[in-house]
């Protein structure tokens, strides 16, 4: 349908926590803009891959006070834990702002907002479920065409399209994904389906999907071993719980290398402090100091510092460390440092060739996860949305293969460096251009100035 008014209208792509909270900001503002949020599937309204009805032993890897939708009412999520605890009296034992809580109540917080949200403003709130698959610039604003066949028109497109699934690694060839065995996305329950319980499983990465993962088979009386393949074969860190506070006083435009020197002197200088909190005070300039960086610069963090960051900054909540702690003292985790050379097909499974440490190892699995983390390389990703805004927007993927070339507030660029008027990004697509935009308070940070960029 065509634009048949002058009320400005937004059409929002994905349905997951980022498009929640830009469809729910904007909603707010009630300017009388026209909202649509479109997603595809319904199951994921809300919820997106992260925070669905079956993680229920899966805990956040933030603690409740910090996981308000709101940045100027930070305890909405407590708020609405304690007047809903009795749904959820046999998944948590006690309410506070530093609980870790299931991922899935997460989903319901979030999905409740939203209907809340749809509910106050019907007439100028739609929610679709049907997949986006093409859109097209025209005269006036933007036109996306749905898998059903109805074509939307729109003065602004808003990207939400989150975390897209791992890219294979290079030892995964088509004999390898072929046969059930191989998990090219732990993001399902396909990975637990058919289990024993005393396989042999390979996970490949150790980060928090790793993590998630370990958890998912653990509460499933899963007796088996897992081993996890990694460039530096450690586990994420535990959160540290202080009253105190660190406040960075040095001149943030240092080179990576200078950058983490000035780190560790200032941790070594305040041996009273958990060196956590010195770490977790960079986070708000985190942007300031990726944009310092040149693209050489980028590149050394990236291949030398990256794993270090991942590590300390990504924490998990120290009961999973400890459960991990015991399944490698029983010899049910083993930690690889290398990487995974090649893979082939044996008649139990596979059978892995891995570098650990300075050696050349191999073993055989029953089963193989990727755990690598979402794909960032938009040139690799196969969705018809990222087709269409390279071959006709001329859309960039930036050079280090992290996000596409948007500008700070998610205003998306041409191959000639020119904004696109009325076309927006948020969450993950940002990446290139500030580092550190996957979690909640960076997304909810983004989905409000975009609703008042959007809304003014």
């Amino acid at each position: 349908m065509k634009k048949t008014s002058d009320t400005k209208k937004v059409f929002i792509i994905g349905g997951g926590l980022s498009g929640v909270l830009v469809a729910v900001y904007l909603a707010g503002q009630n300017n009388g803009a026209e909202i649509v949020l479109v997603e595809k599937v319904p199951e994921k309204l809300g919820r997106g891959v992260a925070y669905q009805q079956d993680f229920i032993n899966q805990p956040l890897n933030v603690v409740a006070g910090s996981m308000s939708l709101y940045e100027d009412v930070p305890d909405d999520f407590v708020k609405w834990l304690k007047a809903n605890s009795f749904r959820y009296s046999n998944l948590i034992s006690e309410i506070n702002p530093s609980s870790f809580v299931p991922r899935k109540i997460f989903g319901d917080y979030v999905t409740e907002t939203l209907k809340e949200a749809h509910r106050t403003y019907p007439g100028k709130f739609q929610i679709i479920i049907d997949e986006a698959v093409c859109i097209s610039k025209k005269a006036e604003g933007h036109s996306v065409l749905m898998a059903s066949g109805i074509e939307h028109y729109a003065d602004h497109v808003v990207l939400a399209l989150g975390n897209f699934p791992p890219g294979d690694i290079a030892a995964v060839t088509e004999e390898i994904r072929q046969g059930g065995s191989y998990f090219s996305n732990s993001w399902t329950d396909e990975i637990y389906r058919d289990l024993t319980g005393d396989e042999e499983i390979l996970l490949i990465g150790s980060g928090l999907t790793a993590i998630d993962v370990v958890l998912g088979l653990h509460v499933r009386n899963f007796r088996g071993r897992v081993t996890m393949v990694s460039r530096r074969g450690k586990l994420p860190l535990p959160h540290f719980f202080s009253d105190e506070s660190f406040v960075w006083t040095l001149p943030y435009r240092l080179p990576p290398l200078d950058l983490l020197k000035a780190v560790r002197q200032t941790i070594k200088s305040h041996p009273g402090l958990h060196w956590s909190l010195i770490v977790d005070a960079l986070r708000a300039y985190v942007p300031e100091i990726w944009s310092f960086w040149n693209l050489s610069e980028k590149k050394i963090f990236l291949k030398r510092l990256r794993p270090f960051w991942e590590i300390s900054r990504h924490r998990i909540p120290a009961e999973s460390l400890a459960l991990l702690t015991r399944l490698q003292q029983a010899d049910k985790l083993r930690m690889v440092r290398g990487e995974v050379l090649e893979l082939k097909r044996s008649h139990a499974g596979f059978e892995a060739i891995y570098r650990n440490g300075s050696a050349r190892e191999n073993a055989f699995f029953d089963k193989i996860i990727n755990c690598t983390g979402p794909e960032s390389n938009y040139r690799k990703i196969k969705f018809p949305i990222i087709d269409h805004l390279i071959l006709d927007y001329k859309v960039v993927p930036d050079p280090l293969n992290l996000g596409i070339v948007c500008d700070a507030d998610g205003k998306i660029t041409n191959e000639d460096g020119h904004p696109i008027d009325g076309l927006w990004c948020i969450g993950p697509m940002r990446k290139a251009v500030l580092w550190e935009t996957t979690a909640l308070r960076e997304i909810r940070s983004q989905a409000r100035r975009l609703a008042k960029d959007i809304g003014s």
